[in-house]
Formats: C-alpha cells, sequence, structure tokens
C-alpha cells in the first residue's frame, strides 16, 4: 500500500514520513475495507481517546427547576470523536480493492464543515460506517509546535481497538504518554529519537 498523506508547510517531514509507514504497516496487518487519515490542526490530548460528547444527565441535585446537566461521555463502543469543524483541516481516504489500496476521493467526510453540538454524536459509531476500517487521526504543526499526537481506531467485524500516543520532538522525536498501547511498541514504529 503506498500511503501519500499529504505534507502541509508546518509538518515536520520526519514525523510524516514514520506517519505514513505506520498507516500502511496497519493496513497491510488486518486489510481493513477503508482507510482513513484525518490531520487535526493543533496537538490534541489524551482525553480525545474514545471521547463521543457531552450528553445530559440527570441532576438528582437540582437547582431551582433544573434536573439536568451536561456530562463529558467516554463510551465503550467506538464513536468519531467529536472535533470542531475548524479544527480538522483534511481527510484522506483509501479503499481496499483486489488489487490492493487505491487512494479515493472523501465523499462521506468523517468530520462534517458545519458545526454541530457534541451530544448529536453520541450515537455516531463507526461500527454504523463500516465494519471494517481503519481510522487514523494525527496532529498537524509538528514543526513549529515540537509536539505530535497519533490516536488510531481499528474496526475488524465486531472487534474495535483504539489507542493514542503523544510525542514530543525537542531533542528527536520520543514517544511521551500512551494510552490503550505499549509504549515500546510505539516507540518501534516512530524511531525517530
Amino acid at each position: 500500500m503506498v500511503v501519500d498523506i499529504p505534507v502541509a508547510n508546518d509538518d515536520d517531514r520526519v514525523f510524516m514520513a514514520n506517519l505514513n509507514g505506520l498507516v500502511a504497516r496497519l493496513a497491510a496487518e488486518d486489510e481493513p475495507e477503508v482507510v482513513y487519515a484525518i490531520r487535526v490542526n493543533k496537538w490534541f490530548d489524551h482525553k480525545w481517546l474514545r471521547f463521543s460528547g457531552k450528553g445530559r444527565v440527570a441532576f438528582d441535585y437540582g437547582y431551582g427547576d433544573r434536573d439536568t446537566a451536561l456530562d463529558s461521555k467516554w463510551q465503550e463502543n467506538l464513536t468519531f470523536p467529536p472535533f470542531n469543524p475548524k479544527q480538522v483541516t483534511d481527510q484522506v481516504s483509501w479503499s481496499h480493492s483486489a488489487e490492493g489500496y487505491r487512494k479515493t476521493e472523501v465523499e462521506n467526510p468523517l468530520h462534517k464543515p458545519e458545526r454541530r453540538h457534541s451530544a448529536s454524536n453520541l450515537q455516531n459509531r463507526v461500527s454504523r460506517f463500516t465494519k471494517s476500517g481503519l481510522f487514523v487521526w494525527f496532529s498537524g504543526s509538528t514543526k513549529s509546535n515540537e509536539r505530535a499526537s497519533v490516536m488510531v481506531y481499528r474496526i475488524s467485524d465486531s472487534t474495535e481497538t483504539a489507542w493514542y500516543a503523544s510525542l514530543g520532538g525537542e531533542h528527536g522525536w520520543k514517544v511521551d504518554r500512551v494510552k490503550g498501547i505499549d509504549r515500546d511498541t510505539v516507540q518501534g514504529w516512530f524511531p525517530l529519537g
């Protein structure tokens, strides 16, 4: 699989080369039907992993006539993260065919350009989009920020996995924080230091 996530002006080229290799490697492992790479304008933290949005919950200690409150929701079943549309700057996709993977136009973007309340995302399940997919969110501006984040959702039949990693590049790229995956595994994928 040839992965060619476009490099933006403020992207660190070494980070992007390793990211392209990671996406190709993960796609080769599972051979999902669809592969998406989504650039988020800036670094994002681990709290986005499995974050579904904010929903209403009963508020038993009501204040006056208020009996509900908003609460952040992280769900077991994967939903697409409700990033602000202004923060999603690029979405690239590939589809699997008999000849391998081919780059496709993003006709059904994961992140719509119009802003919505995050509660509308609570049922935006990955499994409704596809039964076989690889979705990779990564941060842009890695050259000037000297920080990067990568979040991966994988779905194959009824198995869903998700992980997050942040990397720091001040003195060579090193894995900073991981969630849902082993640190050494990520460092092997990003031998940047």
